[in-house]
């Protein structure tokens, strides 16, 4: 189970910064809207669940200049320090308050997996999108963070890294919840760091926390930091760097039935070429 008060205060204490040091959210970002381009609609309402600082808005802007872009984050203080955000909304996504059918275009960059209850978030989603609405989102997936993983297994008894998703339940999740002719696949970065207290400061200054219930209550002993060092450092690239593995579900949905599709799924042959890499798809 995920605390998301905990989160929350993560997130909100990293406001200041978010902008600054939120480099794996603006790749993704940026990544996921180019996924627009295969898309046909012109929506008139846009909803960016998770928005942050609203780094979304200023491309949402160019590509639909009529709509209105709405900033849903549980988190004041990001939306406070968003300097883009157009129509900020201060609001947990498993709860929007906003009316059914309402929305034409849902986005969600790195959001669903801080969610306690992704269910009840995609089928708010679900709620307030049209018929023919559409949400594009990203996620961790489960083989992100591994050597993370591996190396605070060694260090003490806790939980450190969050359940994520496997490719397969999330498309059953969104089944589950309404949408339909749901495109999914898995794109895999490697980030390196010199050291660990580096990438455990960027990560915390990008709102990254454990907020699991398994988590260590209280600070991190002496031993076990050097345990959890020792263990990565066994890790190293050849050229001195600690790898970090980031595998993202990008998912692309339909509230209805895809406008023009006629019954039939059209499927790029880029997207076969994806497929047949990622045979877990």
């Amino acid at each position: 189970m995920i605390d998301q008060f905990r989160i929350r205060q993560a997130f909100s204490r990293a406001a200041a910064g978010f902008a600054a040091n939120d480099f794996l959210h603006r790749e993704i970002r940026a990544r996921l809207l180019d996924r627009l381009q295969g898309i046909v609609t012109e929506p008139a309402r846009i909803i960016d669940l998770g928005a942050g600082t609203g780094g979304a808005t200023p491309a949402l802007k160019a590509r639909y200049p009529e709509a209105r872009i709405l900033s849903v984050d549980s988190s004041e203080a990001m939306l406070a320090a968003g300097q883009t955000t157009q129509w900020p909304i201060c609001a947990d996504a498993a709860n929007l308050p906003l009316a059914d059918g309402c929305i034409d275009l849902a986005i969600s960059n790195l959001m669903l997996h801080h969610c306690p209850d992704p269910t009840a978030v995609l089928s708010e989603a679900r709620r307030v999108l049209t018929d023919h609405g559409v949400l594009l989102l990203t996620t961790f997936s489960r083989n992100c963070l591994t050597e993370l993983g591996r190396a605070w297994a060694t260090a003490d008894r806790f939980t450190h890294i969050a359940p994520f998703f496997d490719i397969q339940d999330l498309g059953d999740l969104f089944a589950a919840t309404g949408f339909a002719e749901p495109v999914l696949d898995c794109q895999t970065l490697t980030v390196t760091y010199d050291s660990l207290p580096r990438m455990m400061r960027e990560l915390r200054h990008a709102g990254s926390t454990n907020a699991t219930d398994d988590r260590n209550r209280g600070l991190t002993g002496r031993g076990a930091w050097q345990r959890l060092t020792a263990a990565y450092d066994q890790l190293r690239e050849p050229a001195g760097k600690l790898p970090v593995t980031l595998e993202i579900i990008f998912g692309v949905t339909w509230a209805g039935r895809r406008p023009g599709s006629g019954g039939a799924i059209e499927i790029p042959v880029d997207e076969i070429r994806r497929v047949l890499r990622n045979p877990r798809r």
